[in-house]
């Protein structure tokens, strides 16, 4: 998942360069990591 996206699934997600974890909204768009700065994630746990 890349930052301006629309998530599609709620959940955690993971920064794919520094491993920072942030919580993602279905319907929300996806900022940057707060710690690095990346642009990509990946879903570590899916939520409702």
């Amino acid at each position: 998942m890349k930052t301006g996206t629309i998530v599609e699934q709620s959940g955690i997600y993971k920064c794919t360069k520094c491993g920072n974890e942030i919580t993602a909204v279905k319907g929300k768009k996806v900022s940057p990591c707060s710690k690095c700065n990346n642009t990509e994630f990946k879903l570590v746990r899916a939520t409702r």
